[in-house]
């Protein structure tokens, strides 16, 4: 009877220990699912960003006016109109820009406007309201019937004004107009609601003829780089590079190969015989990269070996190596750093940039011919 009524404690201890690894992995679990399901602080932000945008894009476009009806605007429509506060590189690397959208759509007596963001493994749906004062066009008809009709009774009312009772009171219109802009955005647009500005800065050309040298022993390895220092520049103040056009050697310029010298390379070199020595343009490619460093320009040479047929090489006696020449023609755009809303002398680039304009016009009737703030009308009305 006693073996009976002995209890087991290695099994008891077992059986807990199972127990309790069981309600770890649960809270485990439960933990990663609630942690999938949370949106980063960079999701929340741009979401909010985006729905911001589409109020201002839907404030100045005009709305469906019947019920159910709707517009929709990508994520990529909003960055190739360039809408403000988008962070256009983010969200080009990361979100889905044709499945992301903010779309308004017209109830009885206001808007609703979702906004949904696909962002990798993160996504989600936010809605707002739109009021129907916000809309451009909701109210545009009525405004002009309000108006006529105004007028209209304003005249009947000055006409009988002398036959009515003199205890009516006599009321004036008081108008006050405010004007709103938005941001500066990239870009030039004309229409009668938008304004636009420029900024400029200078810039200029320079041409040069380049012999660049390889080594026999080199011509078998893929690529072959070499840097030519550019001695002189039309500007040495802009220091902005770009090469704007690049050309292989053609015969009727040789005389400006020979006799270049805006261009350090290996000038102790007299060679005549461009054409015999030089890489043919089916033997080679090539990429120029040009670049300023500590108070000089310099452009970096990638040649790309395509195949060596046809090649007959030089004997440099200095080096005593067989050498190729790299006959390139190119011309560099320099820009200067310095942008201003004023032309500078010589050439220039034009920067430019609009904004949208908002005229908000607030009418008053007041028994007061003066209302400070406001501009009287001329209308009347008595009652």
């Amino acid at each position: 009877m006693e073996k009976e009524n002995k209890i087991n404690w290695l099994s008891l201890f077992i059986k807990i220990v199972i127990i309790f690894i069981f309600i770890i992995i649960i809270i485990w679990l439960v933990s990663k699912l609630i942690g999938r399901n949370k949106l980063s602080e960079k999701f929340i932000n741009n979401i909010n960003n985006i729905q911001e945008v589409s109020l201002e894009y839907f404030k100045k476009i005009d709305l469906p006016l019947e019920k159910g009806q709707s517009i929709k605007i990508t994520l990529k429509e909003m960055i190739e109109k360039e809408l403000a506060v988008l962070n256009k590189e983010s969200l080009e690397k990361s979100c889905d820009l044709n499945s992301s959208y903010s779309k308004i759509t017209r109830e009885k007596d206001k808007y609703k406007v979702e906004t949904k963001l696909e962002c990798g493994n993160e996504n989600d749906t936010i809605t707002t309201k739109f009021e129907l004062k916000d809309c451009q066009n909701c109210n545009a008809g009525s405004n002009k019937e309000d108006n006529s009709s105004n007028n209209d009774k304003n005249e009947k009312e000055e006409v009988s004004s002398s036959e009515e009772d003199t205890s009516k009171v006599t009321y004036y219109e008081h108008v006050k107009e405010t004007v709103t802009y938005t941001k500066w955005m990239r870009g030039s647009k004309e229409g009668s609601n938008i304004e636009n500005r420029y900024e400029y800065y200078g810039t200029t050309k320079d041409e040069y003829y380049s012999l660049g040298i390889i080594n026999k022993n080199d011509i078998e390895k893929n690529t072959i780089t070499y840097t030519l220092k550019l001695d002189k520049v039309s500007n040495s103040e802009y220091y902005f590079t770009t090469i704007k056009e690049s050309n292989h050697y053609s015969s009727n310029e040789k005389e400006k190969y020979i006799n270049e010298n805006k261009i350090s390379i290996n000038n102790d070199i007299e060679i005549n015989e461009i054409e015999k020595y030089s890489l043919k343009e089916e033997n080679f490619s090539y990429k120029l990269s040009p670049y300023y460093r500590r108070g000089n320009f310099y452009v970096d040479v990638t040649v790309n070996i395509k195949n060596i047929d046809n090649l007959e090489s030089y004997y440099d006696a200095k080096t005593k190596k067989e050498i190729y020449l790299v006959p390139i023609k190119f011309i560099v755009k320099f820009d200067s750093n310095v942008i201003s809303e004023e032309k500078p002398s010589g050439d220039y680039e034009t920067i430019s940039y609009y904004r949208y304009v908002e005229t908000n016009r607030e009418v008053i009737w007041s028994t007061e011919e003066y209302v400070e703030g406001y501009t009287k009308t001329g209308n009347t009305k008595i009652k």
